[in-house]
């Protein structure tokens, strides 16, 4: 809230006058008036930068005056007595205020007779003035010595660029932002660089986008894919906006708006414990500018930023530059954004055939200059409605990094959570849960890519689920597991009764209490074998062949990450399973799994997704032969198969392919 302020010829401002920031650094503003200044320091910038110039020109006069002219001009023989008398009274009535400590230095240059020769009334506002003028000059002096230094912090230098980007955008009805960049990707592993000029036109009231690679005088629209593989040159340029794009998405940033106050803060409101600095620098041609630089806290993942330096010019807070060292496996990339030129433009201006595949899809009527001025701060750019490939259609890669963030929290284990890319090119990611928390979790979970235009992510509860059914009588539920024995009858009753009747106590309640805990338990163990057996397969089917061969290889080794800690899994499920079984069905047989030497080796994908059927296979076999055992029944057919050899070399051949796609490739 800013007062208005008086000046000494009565006109009016909006900002204190310099006098008055004098007197309230020397305390000697009346209490009103002081209140209604610190309420507008707190909110004005340049007077608190003014306020602290003028508290240091003070503190440095303080200290002139005991550093130097107390040791060196010593005064008269007959003054020094009332020196001392003055040092006595200050301590007596207070702290001494500004006028009367520059009266005091100025004693020691003037004779006695010249300052005590004036008469009384005039020597007041002669030190006055002459401390004032003194504090200007001084000011003067520290504002030309600190001309270059940077006032505001980076949250003020990221607030007054989207300001200024506001307004630029807010002062024409159907504004477009055309940017012209030049970007560099730096490899430190390969010790190569490349450069690409990019053209980025945006309209910001319809909400669409173009894209252009510029070579030479020849401009290349950024539409499809066909238009990137002409030759090996252009594949490339391709290649590192590609790049440049994912990068941008992986850290919160804008990549249809990448060289933007916006974009930055974006990724910068995301971090916690880091690092800033801003600092001046200069520009080619000798303008001045500010540079943010910022140090993310550590550890950082591979493709997180590093660190970043933003720098906007210093007269309009236009940006100007970004770069952006990423983590990446074998050395960092650097990738330097830098404008061309950048303007806002209407609509009206533009050539239509920029956006002539665009149209526009719901029109929305002009705003005054009232609404504008109601509206955020920042330029509201949506998506384009036809995305574009590398920005907004999810990729394989994509899809492989949201199935590991799912496996990191069990949510691709016998729950009802789906991922796949229908044909709107989105990643989409849904299911069902039974509470509040684990869907917190699970969202929680996908917060790396959730910010992606390209992921479209719809977690309900149950309860949920159940207020938005209304054209069906039965509402979903998710898929949970809770093995119960309550039968009387076993099919395999009479091992269990001969093994652990023995083993408790003389009561038959004791021993059929057992008896179902034992059945549940193994009913258990081998339906959570069978979770990853599941996981496994809809990994394996999760990507048809020619989509394999596209993933990146990083890619590729989480999704065949993935794969083998399901399969690690199983394999101790089932070495559980077979030692709890083995006393009770086969105490005579070996405990001892040996993995065949004639067993095919596991070289590529292929091979190991036939090693995934084949185990599926396999495990599913044993498990209906363990439930059919455990579950009530009428006669004991089951029971002859879960004792005979050939299901406890089963159970060791299914461990043994478990164990050799864990260590595969």
């Amino acid at each position: 809230m800013d007062k208005m302020f008086q000046n000494k010829s009565g006109e009016q401002s909006e900002h204190p006058p310099r006098e008055m920031l004098l007197l309230f650094v020397d305390g000697e503003l009346p209490v009103k008036e002081a209140a209604q200044l610190e309420m507008h320091l707190e909110a004005c910038w340049p007077c608190r930068v003014k306020t602290k110039k003028i508290q240091e020109a003070i503190a440095n006069i303080i200290e002139f005056d005991e550093q130097v002219l107390t040791p060196r001009l010593l005064p008269p023989q007959g003054w020094r007595n009332f020196d001392r008398k003055l040092t006595q009274l200050v301590a007596v009535s207070g702290k001494q205020s500004l006028s009367s400590r520059l009266f005091g230095s100025l004693g020691r240059f003037l004779p006695s007779s010249h300052l005590f020769g004036l008469p009384r009334l005039l020597l007041r506002p002669i030190v006055r003035n002459a401390a004032a003028v003194l504090v200007v000059v001084l000011i003067v002096a520290f504002v030309i010595r600190f001309k270059h230094e940077p006032t505001v912090s980076a949250s003020e230098l990221l607030k007054n660029a989207i300001e200024a980007q506001t307004r630029q955008v807010h002062a024409l009805d159907e504004a477009v932002i055309h940017q012209k960049l030049q970007v560099r990707r730096k490899d430190q592993a390969l010790a190569r660089e490349e450069s690409v000029n990019w053209e980025i036109w945006n309209d910001t009231k319809n909400s669409r986008v173009r894209q252009f690679l510029a070579e030479g005088n020849l401009v290349i629209p950024l539409a499809t894919d066909t238009t990137l593989t002409t030759d090996h040159k252009r594949e490339t340029m391709g290649d590192v906006i590609n790049e440049l794009a994912h990068v941008l998405e992986a850290n919160h940033m804008d990549p249809l708006r990448p060289l933007s106050a916006a974009s930055y803060q974006s990724w910068h409101n995301t971090l916690q414990h880091q690092q800033d600095k801003v600092i001046g620098t200069k520009l080619p041609g000798g303008l001045n500018a500010l540079k943010l630089r910022t140090v993310p806290a550590a550890p950082l993942n591979i493709g997180q930023i590093v660190e970043a330096e933003f720098v906007v010019r210093a007269s309009d807070w236009q940006p100007v530059e970004l770069r952006m060292d990423v983590a990446a496996e074998g050395g960092n990339r650097i990738y330097e954004l830098t404008e061309s030129s950048s303007e806002v433009v209407s609509l009206a201006q533009v050539n239509p055939a920029n956006f002539a595949d665009q149209p526009i899809v719901s029109p929305t009527p002009a705003a005054s200059p009232k609404e504008l001025k109601k509206q955020t701060p920042t330029p509201a750019l949506a998506p384009n409605p036809q995305p574009l490939s590398f920005a907004l259609a999810a990729t394989a890669d994509l899809e492989v990094e949201a199935l590991r963030l799912l496996n990191r929290v069990g949510a691709d284990l016998g729950e009802q959570i789906s991922v796949n890319r229908p044909g709107d090119g989105m990643l989409h990611i849904g299911g069902i849960v039974e509470t509040d928390r684990r869907k917190s979790e699970i969202i929680n979970a996908l917060d790396p890519i959730a910010r992606s235009p390209a992921v479209r992510i719809e977690i309900q509860t149950v309860a949920e689920a159940v207020a938005k059914q209304t054209t069906t009588k039965a509402a979903p539920s998710p898929s949970v597991r809770q093995v119960e024995i309550t039968g009387n009858t076993l099919a395999s009753e009479p091992e269990l009764y001969a093994y652990f009747a023995g083993k408790t106590k003389d009561k038959e309640s004791d021993t059929n209490e057992t008896i179902r805990l034992y059945a549940a338990r193994m009913v258990s163990l081998s339906g959570q074998a069978m979770d990853h057996l599941w996981a496994m397969k809809r990994l394996v089917n999760q990507f048809p062949a020619e989509q394999m061969h596209s993933l990146a290889p990083e890619a590729r080794v989480k999704w065949i990450s993935l794969i083998r800690a399901h399969a690690r899994s199983y394999q101790q499920k089932t070495d559980v399973l077979r030692h709890e079984l083995h006393p009770v069905f086969f105490p005579g047989q070996s405990l001892a799994t040996a993995i065949s030497s004639e067993e095919t080796v596991i070289r590529d994908t292929n091979d190991l997704s036939h090693a995934v059927e084949q185990l599926f296979e396999l495990g599913a076999s044993n498990d209906r032969v363990i439930r059919s055992a455990f579950t009530s029944s009428t006669g004991g057919v089951m029971t002859t198969v879960i004792k005979a050899p050939q299901f406890w070399q089963s159970l060791k051949n299914a461990e043994g392919l478990a164990a050799r796609i864990a260590n595969s490739y």
